[in-house]
């Protein structure tokens, strides 16, 4: 059987990130660490990322790690570390669509990372868990890019006349003002000749979009 490899990047890219490179260092070093406290901070990492808005989440976590430190004679230091890299797993695997992380070679590419076989167990136990689709969903939220929507639409028209006698007037002026929720203001003038042409291309393009919706080859694709 082809190594995956050969045909798949694996979920952390081809270099491996520093912060997980550290954790397994660090993992190998705290040997007095006791599966059950590997364990617990995999559970927290999982934790911190479903509860990445609330404030508490991170005040309580490092109470944990505190605790850990103290009863297994590990620096807070290194609990850091690792606690990071666990959760920097969690995150670099969810980054994909669902349908891309499989199984098997997600635990192909922790066992290249020189994580153990428990430790892998647990990451895919939350990966392919209950909670899985959650998981994803506050990730691909989290990285999505946010554009400024519109917060308030103002507009004006403007007319000018030439003379006193009112005998003649300039071309009328569309005054537009936007309000950006990222408290941006823009304002604009249009003619209103090239208002309307404005108007009428709008309208032709919505209605090649309808037209080419309908096609039968798109219906096709989209089953």
């Amino acid at each position: 059987m082809p190594d995956h490899h050969s045909y798949q990047d694996p979920f952390y890219g081809w270099t491996t990130p520093k912060t997980i490179s550290l954790c397994v260092q660090k993992l190998k070093e705290c040997n007095s660490l006791p599966l059950q406290a590997i364990q617990k901070l995999i559970s927290m990492s999982e934790a911190q990322i479903l509860n990445e808005q609330a404030s508490s989440s991170s005040s309580s976590s490092l109470e944990i790690l505190m605790k850990f430190s103290k009863n297994h004679s590990i620096s807070i230091e290194n609990l850091l570390v690792i606690f990071n890299g666990f959760v920097h797993v969690l995150r670099l695997a969810l980054k994909p669509p669902a349908a891309f992380l499989k199984s098997d070679i997600f635990k192909d590419d922790l066992r290249d990372l020189k994580f153990s076989e428990q430790i892998i167990e647990e990451f895919h136990n939350i990966l392919f868990g209950t909670k899985r689709d959650q998981l994803y969903n506050i990730i691909q939220e989290r990285d999505r890019p946010r554009l400024p929507f519109l917060q308030s639409f103002d507009w004006n028209l403007d007319v000018t006349l030439t003379t006193a006698s009112l005998s003649r007037c300039i071309e009328p002026l569309l005054f537009f003002q936007f309000h950006t929720t990222d408290n941006r203001c823009l304002t604009f003038e249009v003619p209103i000749k090239k208002f309307n042409e404005l108007r009428y291309n709008t309208a032709l393009l919505l209605k090649e979009m309808e037209e080419v919706d309908g096609k039968q080859a798109l219906k096709l694709l989209e089953t």
